[in-house]
């Protein structure tokens, strides 16, 4: 009889809790693995110490007076040089054209500034931030010359074409201090395209 009822009874169930949590030690040492060989794994650096960069930008340009804005264009040159494969020194010139507010007429501003540039190497898109001092002067149409110093904060994106071409785009905020707020204007802001060529790697 009992052999009979043993016969009848329902297949035991088999639990897969228990090699599941068997194998999960083995799952989470090769998760942690995969994770360390991707943050570690050596990756190809494009930015260089001593490396040199010369290249032409252009775009559009703002000049900001109390209470009205003036639009123009800019185009400019820049160069950079490698101190570390993180910090650049850099300088850059540029000239901006504006129609200003009546009751002036146009302008043309020549800025030239000196500082350092902090790169992120990404692979192939490198972004930075960066910050120059330098003269700003103001040529207005009616004869005026008004010389300013310029603070400006920069901030960048560039894509490398190859090892030794960059394309790339360019933000400046440029502060101008000591001039007469009612006459000069406060602050001047650029969106540039920029085109870059790299040697000395």
């Amino acid at each position: 009889m009992a052999e009979r009822h043993a016969e009848n009874a329902p297949p035991r169930r088999t639990s897969l809790l228990p090699p599941l949590v068997a194998s999960l030690p083995p799952l989470v040492a090769a998760l942690a693995a995969a994770l360390v060989a991707m943050f570690t794994a050596p990756c190809e650096s494009h930015a260089f110490e001593r490396q040199w960069k010369a290249g032409l930008a252009g775009g559009y340009a703002l000049a900001g007076y109390e209470g009205v804005e003036a639009s123009g264009f800019a185009a400019g040159i820049h160069a950079t040089y490698g101190l570390t494969d993180a910090f650049n020194l850099r300088v850059h010139s540029d000239l901006s054209a504006f129609e200003l507010p009546e009751p002036q007429t146009s302008a043309v501003f020549w800025n030239t500034g000196v500082g350092a540039e902090y790169v992120l190497d990404i692979l192939t898109w490198v972004p930075y931030l960066g910050a120059t001092v330098g003269p700003t002067a103001m040529f207005v149409q009616d004869g005026a010359t008004r010389i300013h110093l310029g603070l400006e904060g920069i901030a960048g994106l560039g894509y490398q074409l190859s090892r030794s071409v960059t394309i790339g785009a360019e933000f400046r905020y440029r502060a101008l201090v000591f001039g007469d707020p009612t006459e000069s204007p406060t602050h001047n802001l650029l969106a540039l395209g920029k085109l870059e060529h790299a040697w000395g790697f």
